[in-house]
C-alpha cells in the first residue's frame, strides 16, 4: 500500500511547477537591420535624417548578454547590450541642433542598453517531459547614449546625450520538450504615450547540446520612436541572433 502511495507523490512533486528552479546566463550576437531617422532641434526645427541613406550608417553586429533566475511560477531576467553604430556622408546644408552642416561629415549612434524583466506564470501546464506555459510580464529598458554629427573639414560638430528609461508590458511563452531538451521561447513587450513608443519582442529554439549548456538561434525586433528634449529617434532594429549559454 505504501507504495501505491509513494509513487503518485513522486510524480506529483516532479510534475509541480513550483518545484522548478533554474539559474543561467548566456553570450550572443545579434545581426539586426538598421532603419529609421534621426532629428535635432535647439530653437529652430532640425532636419529629419535617414540614418542609413542620408548619414550612410551601416549594419553593425551588436553583442549581448543575458542572466536570468526562475522560481517556479517566476521569471527575473537581466540583459545587458551595447550598440555603436557609425556612418559618413557628404551633407548639404542639413540642419542639426542648430548648426548648419556642409562637407563629408561622420555620424555616430551608440548607447547601452540596459532590460530588467518580471514575468509570472499565469498559466503553467509544465510537467517531466513535456510543458507549456505562458504569463504577463513588465520590463525596464534603460537608454543611455550619444548622437553625434561632426564635419570632417571644419570640425564642426553637434553632439546630444539621452538618458531613457522606457517601461514595458506584455506577455511571456515557454513551451519545452523532452524534458527541456528543446525549447520555444518567445516575448513581447511595448508601450505608446505621448506620441511616444517601444516595442520589443522576440522568439527562439533552444537546444541542451550537454547537461547545462544550451545553444539558441532566434529573431529579434525592436523599435523606438522618442521626442526627448528636441531628439527625435524613430528607427528599428530587426534580424536573427545566435547565442550560447549555460543553465542549472
Amino acid at each position: 500500500m505504501k507504495r501505491w502511495i509513494a509513487l503518485p507523490a513522486l510524480l506529483l512533486f516532479l510534475s509541480t511547477p513550483a518545484a522548478a528552479f533554474e539559474v543561467g546566463a548566456r553570450a550572443a550576437v545579434w545581426a539586426p537591420v538598421l532603419s529609421g531617422d534621426v532629428r535635432l532641434d535647439n530653437g529652430v526645427d532640425g532636419d529629419t535624417l535617414a540614418l542609413d541613406d542620408d548619414l550612410g550608417i551601416d549594419d553593425e553586429y551588436v553583442p549581448f548578454v543575458d542572466a536570468w533566475l526562475w522560481i517556479g511560477r517566476h521569471h527575473l531576467t537581466f540583459g545587458a547590450q551595447r550598440v555603436d553604430y557609425s556612418g559618413s556622408k557628404a551633407l548639404s546644408g542639413v540642419s542639426f541642433g542648430g548648426s548648419t552642416f556642409n562637407g563629408k561629415t561622420k555620424t555616430s549612434l551608440e548607447y547601452t542598453a540596459l532590460d530588467l524583466a518580471y514575468q509570472f506564470d499565469l498559466l503553467d501546464l509544465e510537467n517531466v517531459l513535456a510543458g507549456f506555459s505562458v504569463g504577463p510580464l513588465v520590463q525596464l529598458k534603460y537608454l543611455d547614449g550619444e548622437v553625434r554629427l561632426k564635419e570632417e573639414t571644419s570640425g564642426l560638430e553637434e553632439t546630444e546625450s539621452f538618458q531613457l528609461p522606457v517601461p514595458l508590458v506584455g506577455l511571456g511563452l515557454h513551451v519545452g520538450l523532452l524534458a527541456d531538451i528543446l525549447q520555444l521561447r518567445a516575448r513581447g513587450a511595448g508601450i505608446a504615450y505621448s506620441g511616444n513608443r517601444a516595442v520589443e519582442a522576440y522568439g527562439e529554439l533552444v537546444l541542451t547540446v550537454f547537461p547545462f549548456v544550451e545553444i539558441a538561434g532566434g529573431y529579434r525586433y525592436f523599435q523606438l520612436d522618442v521626442d526627448e528634449a528636441g531628439l527625435v529617434l524613430d528607427y528599428v532594429q530587426a534580424g536573427p541572433y545566435l547565442a550560447a549559454g549555460l543553465h542549472f
